[in-house]
């Protein structure tokens, strides 16, 4: 009897322990939030691939979404870049570098401007460790294979500047690192988020939406290629792209690392060449756009870096995690 009475208080005694904690855990499980899930937030609407750093851009229905960005026709996303005394030149600094179209054939990168004749550089160019040059300083620097002196001269010619040099982050040199960058502010890049001449990241993603936003604010509506995301997408309120802590298309998902804060580049007409006298739409977006963590630099779009990689299509549904 006595040990039906001790077994009887044991499971008691166990079933209230039980039932403390399992208070205690929904309890928590309520303060702290429900479990974050992915939510369908729009489609892809386009993908762009830059070759070359700040030129014109293609439009590919489809790529490849590797470590360091875009891949498509066998080329990744800004793996050539035009340097002056081995310092990048951006299309800010160089706005006739938006004039510049290229074009991708089987084994050539065709690069042509108004008045100017095609340039034809090696797609896939050999190492020669003669013609690596070290460009670049602090987070920017990085081993680059020199594309010669024939592309050289093209692109003092149609940028009016001596001793400038076309640079190409080959596949056996070491790529630049997202943690390397010093801001006032916290991102959150890791170790292994690696580029070769995207700005800060792989990937940079905006909303048609947030576009649209910012145009309603504009005399003068811009387009997307002000912004050079290399994947838009469309279908979720302007601005809600701030909150997405994580982003999936198909089999592919990506960790937001940072808000994309904008410099004077967005202000460079690209059919023309030259930047705007009016500052716009820079000077718009800082009065909509800034916020105390970034100080004047105002935001639109996300930085994005890669943790599975796969293929996506314009077309494919877009999923966020929200912060």
């Amino acid at each position: 009897m006595l040990s039906i009475l001790q077994d009887d208080a044991t499971s008691t005694f166990v079933g209230l322990v039980g039932a403390s904690v399992l208070k205690y855990g929904f309890t928590t499980w309520l303060a702290s939030g429900r479990p974050k899930v992915y939510e369908k937030v729009g489609k892809v609407s386009s993908l762009k691939l830059y070759p070359v750093k700040s030129c014109r851009g293609l439009d590919v229905k489809t790529a490849e979404c590797t470590p360091l960005g875009l891949r498509q026709f066998g080329v990744t996303d800004r793996h050539w870049v035009v340097t002056s005394q081995n310092k990048w030149i951006t299309g800010n600094k160089e706005p006739k570098l938006t004039l510049v179209t290229v074009t991708l054939h089987e084994d050539t990168v065709e690069m042509t401007a108004p008045g100017m004749e095609p340039l034809l550089v090696p797609l896939n160019p050999k190492l020669d460790t003669a013609l690596i040059r070290h460009i670049g300083t602090g987070a920017n620097a990085i081993d680059t294979l020199d594309c010669g002196d024939e592309a050289a001269a093209w692109f003092a010619k149609h940028t009016g500047r001596e001793g400038v040099r076309l640079n190409y982050s080959h596949p056996e040199l070491k790529k630049r690192e997202s943690i390397n960058f010093k801001y006032p502010w916290d991102h959150y890049a890791k170790l292994g988020d690696r580029m070769a001449f995207s700005n800060y990241c792989a990937y940079m993603m905006m909303t048609k939406e947030s576009l649209t936003a910012l145009n309603a604010e504009l005399d003068s509506p811009v387009n997307i290629s002000n912004f050079r995301p290399s994947i838009m997408m469309e279908g979720s309120p302007a601005f809600q792209e701030d909150q997405w802590e994580a982003v999936k298309i198909g089999t592919v998902s990506f960790r937001m690392i940072d808000l994309c804060s904008r410099c004077n580049l967005i202000n460079v007409i690209q059919d023309e060449g030259k930047h705007s006298e009016a500052k716009e739409p820079y000077t718009t977006l800082r009065r909509i756009r800034c916020f105390p963590k970034y100080g004047v630099k105002p935001c639109l779009g996300i930085y994005l870096a890669l943790d599975v990689e796969g293929t996506i299509n314009v077309g494919d549904d877009v999923y966020a995690i929200r912060m």
